[in-house]
């Protein structure tokens, strides 16, 4: 077995990942995707994912997520070939990994995993000395039968949809900024790259010219999946949210999409609402898992 880092994935280390992941979804029966990019990490130099190869066919999968600087938590995706369980190829992917975290000062980090495996198999937080850090929870949601935008909605008169343009970043930063708690440095990054990226649309949400929500929407080979979705603090519970989602799906199912997904905290019950009534379903639940060796 052959174990490499790298920074970005080219084309058809993209596609092994791809059809990787397929088949750990068909054997644990579970549908969160891995992000296969460094877009939106700190460090663009910081190797980002760690592959693990038995011959030509790609076994094991380590995405490194790490959006905020050396202080913060780090979000691990380590996934294994189902048919190479047991081989030990988590353990030296994680290795490498973890080296490379130390090496760029992370000393905290987080697992990714889904309900339905842990349900599956009972022993694996005994087994990896690990624990569910409850409060991280959240859903994944999908819908390929979204409710529709009704016409005669009175939102239509006074909200618009459109494709994020240069001169709005500095106010959708701000907002952004505010929604999530983040520094305006990192929220204003975060806009930058959402909207450089050519397999992302940004979209904002407008009351005349004031930015009033924003979400960005990553184009996957099997779902279009929304992230970074807000309504700023001013604009809530008038249905600005509900009438947000419907629309930009209605914008992006003229360009042929026809699914649809996000995560959505387990504790925000409003938001979980607002989906619900746009036509997402809960599929599964997303756990975060932390080990004794992450401070």
């Amino acid at each position: 077995m052959e174990v490499v880092e790298k920074v970005t994935l080219n084309n058809d280390e993209t596609k092994r990942a791809a059809a990787l992941t397929k088949r750990i979804h068909q054997a644990d029966n579970t549908y969160s995707n891995i992000y296969l990019s460094n877009k939106y990490n700190y460090f663009g130099d910081m190797p980002t994912f760690v592959l693990a190869y038995e011959g030509q066919k790609l076994i094991g999968l380590t995405m490194l997520y790490a959006d905020d600087g050396p202080a913060e938590e780090v979000e691990v995706n380590l996934v294994v070939d189902p048919k190479f369980r047991r081989h030990h190829v988590a353990s030296k992917m994680w290795k490498r990994a973890k080296h490379i975290l130390l090496q760029y000062g992370y000393h905290k980090w987080e697992f990714v995993s889904e309900k339905v495996f842990l349900a599956k198999n009972p022993d694996f937080l005994a087994n990896c000395n690990l624990t569910v850090v409850k409060e991280d929870s959240d859903y994944y949601m999908r819908t390929e039968q979204p409710l529709p935008l009704d016409k005669a909605d009175r939102l239509n008169q006074i909200l618009a949809v459109k494709p994020l343009t240069k001169n709005y970043i500095a106010q959708v930063a701000k907002a952004h900024s505010n929604a999530f708690g983040e520094a305006i440095a990192t929220s204003t990054k975060y806009v930058k790259n959402a909207l450089a990226d050519k397999d992302t649309t940004s979209f904002i949400l407008l009351k005349g010219n004031e930015v009033a929500g924003y979400c960005a929407v990553d184009h996957g080979d099997n779902e279009d999946y929304f992230f970074g979705l807000f309504i700023d603090k001013p604009f809530r519970g008038q249905g600005f949210g509900t009438f947000f989602i419907k629309k930009m799906i209605a914008i992006l199912q003229k360009e042929g999409s026809k699914v649809f997904a996000l995560n959505a905290d387990i504790t925000n019950k409003t938001a979980i609402h607002i989906y619900e009534k746009a036509g997402f379903k809960i599929l599964n639940e997303t756990l975060y898992l932390k080990s004794q060796e992450s401070n």
